[in-house]
């Protein structure tokens, strides 16, 4: 049991100086730039869809405000003109009773 810990922190020594040579080594540390470098460019890649995507959006979005914004004026429009509609038919229908009415005094 003792032996078995002794041999791990061993090979764990042996493989961090091993690992450290690797990574000061000009090949090991060329292969982590071309990564890291690689690595980079993904991410600039994905900012930019990120970005397309969110102007894109924001241009749908704009565009739906104002096309709702449009119907809601035709539709206050279209209200009002009835509004106005049926104001003028009662005010005819009043002054039609009106009438009548004089007509039917007249006729006493």
């Amino acid at each position: 049991m003792i032996n078995k810990k002794i041999i791990s922190v061993g090979a764990g020594i042996i493989a961090g100086a091993i690992g450290g040579k690797v990574l000061n080594s000009k090949l090991a540390k060329k292969a982590a730039v071309s990564t890291v470098v690689g690595g980079l460019k993904v991410k600039e890649s994905i900012d930019k869809t990120v970005e397309n995507i969110r102007v894109s959006a924001e241009d749908v979005i704009a565009e739906a405000k104002d096309v709702k914004e449009r119907e809601e004026k035709e539709e206050a429009k279209k209200n009002d003109e009835m509004d106005i509609e049926k104001v003028a038919e009662e005010q005819e229908e009043k002054t039609e009773e009106k009438v009548e009415d004089k007509k039917e005094e007249e006729n006493k």
